[in-house]
Formats: C-alpha cells, structure tokens, sequence
C-alpha cells in the first residue's frame, strides 16, 4: 500500500456518532492525508412522478440537500476544521458503492473511510458488503467507540495460505504492505495470521484429527509463510497459526494481542457474493478492520 496521501470519508446520517470522521481525522494528525468529506442524501419520495410533479420534487430535493449541507457545516465547526484541512461534498446518491467507485477513479485516493454497519439479514446487502466486492481502494471500516477504546496500537494482518496462485500472492503481500504501512503510521508492532482452516464437524464426528491436520498443513505451508512475511521483519512470537474457523480465530488472535486494525484480503469477483473471509471477519472483529484488494 503506497503512503496514505488522501482518504474518501463516508458520513453518517446526522444524530449518528461519526466514527468514521474521527477515525479519519486522527490518521490525518499522524500522515498529514487530505480528506475528502462526503455527506449522502437520497429520498425515495423525491422519485415519485406519479404523486409528485418535476417542480415539487426538484424542491424537495433541493431542502433535503440544503438542511444535510447546514449540518454539514455545523460538523466542521464543532471540529474547528478549516477548508486547508478537509474537503467537502454533499451528493445526492442512491447507489453510494458506484459513485465512491466513480470519484476514486477521478480523484486517486488511496482510502476509504467508513463506519461499521452490519448485516440486517441474509437478504440484504449494506454498503458495508457492496464495498468489500466492489471498491477499488482499500476500505477502513471503523468499529464503534466502546471497541476502539479497548482496541491498542498493533496490526494483525491476516493472510490466506490455502492457494498459491499470482492472484493470492499477490493479494497477501498488499495485505502485510498495508499492515506495515498502518502499524508505522500507529507506533505499533505488526502482527500476522494464518488461519489452519478445517471443519469443526468433521473433528467433532472424529474423521479427522485436528491437531495433526494443523501439524501438517503448518509443516507444508511454513516456507511459503517465511517467504511472505520475512520482507517485513515479523518476530516469530508475533506469527499466529490457530486452527479452526477463520472469522473466530481471526477476531480471537486480535483480541489476544490487542490489535488495534485487522487488515484482510477480499478477492470476491462480484457483489452478491457473501460468506467469504472478509465477511467473516468482519462479522467478528473487535476492532477496525482495513480491507484491501488484488
């Protein structure tokens, strides 16, 4: 992950804490990052020609954005930010994944930044999800404050050892990059996982062993590993191989060394795909979790 020069900020709604701000405006005091402030309005009642006709709706449309600019500004005052420190955007937006994907293209930012907010149900897909499967930058999604609290200065990068290819190569190296990356910009030690994946079912019927599955699938993954992680000078001590489920062991290594950022991997193909590792993890973590891409 180059160095973080410039970050998108996704607002939320007002009376919402603003985490995602926070979290952002205290990476700015440690990198000196631009960011680019984004406050998204959309109404559905403002696309009903039907009931409506084109001079009613362009009103409403128009005190809808003109009240979220006001409270915008209100949030920047609070702040004491000056135009030098941030930028700002008010967007009228339904699909909020595709015009953050548009505005990176224009503007090259290097991150987005946004709040935590998880899944309703199987059936619906936050922006949370979108965002995992279709940005092209890096995603930090910022837990809230009562886990950030807890959270302290390390990073866990989390890397995924089960294939081989250029694709996953090249995808675990972004992922220790960014670790680094965020780790030096924290103070902080940079950690790395590699979960032994196996099915607790199958362990539990007695059809395998889990801990001679571990033993082997350590033994035949460890060169791979120290090629991998020996770039970025990761202590032995701080190289983790639980065995189980990846969400939870994941979630459970960075809570045992009190990782501040999980930073995993997505290389989900499309946006209706769910229940990959990234998913999973996130589900889980107890902290802010950094999401990168091939």
């Amino acid at each position: 992950m180059r160095a973080l020069k410039s970050a998108v900020v996704v607002l939320d709604k007002p009376k919402h804490p603003q985490t995602a701000l926070d979290k952002a405006l205290e990476l700015q005091a440690k990198t000196g990052a631009h960011l680019h402030l984004v406050a998204f309005c959309w109404h559905p009642m403002c696309e009903q020609r039907e009931v409506f006709d084109a001079h009613q709706r362009r009103a409403m449309k128009k005190e809808i954005l003109r009240v979220r600019e006001e409270w915008l500004w209100e949030i920047l005052r609070d702040r004491s930010l000056l135009a030098a420190d941030v930028t700002v955007d008010v967007v009228w937006a339904k699909d909020i994944a595709a015009w953050i994907a548009t505005a990176l293209a224009e503007r090259g930012d290097s991150l987005v930044v946004k709040s935590v907010h998880h899944r309703e149900s199987l059936l619906h897909t936050p922006l949370d999800w979108q965002l995992l499967h279709s940005c092209p930058a890096p995603v930090l999604l910022v837990g809230g404050e009562k886990r950030r609290r807890k959270a302290g200065t390390d990073v866990l990068a989390s890397v995924d050892l089960r294939h081989n290819d250029r694709k996953h190569r090249t995808l675990n190296l972004r992922v220790l990059d960014a670790g680094r990356t965020f780790a030096e910009a924290n103070g902080g030690k940079l950690h790395c996982v590699a979960v032994v994946e196996y099915s607790e079912v199958l362990s539990d019927l007695d059809f395998i062993n889990a801990r001679k599955v571990r033993r082997e699938v350590i033994a035949k993954t460890q060169d791979l590993l120290s090629a991998l992680v020996e770039p970025y000078g990761i202590a032995k001590t701080r190289i983790h191989r639980p065995a189980g489920k990846v969400g939870h062991l994941v979630a459970a290594t960075a809570r045992k060394t009190n990782a501040g950022l999980i930073v995993v991997g997505s290389a989900a193909a499309g946006r209706g795909l769910l229940g990959g590792s990234a998913e999973k993890i996130l589900d889980r973590a107890p902290c802010d979790v950094l999401v990168v891409h091939p």
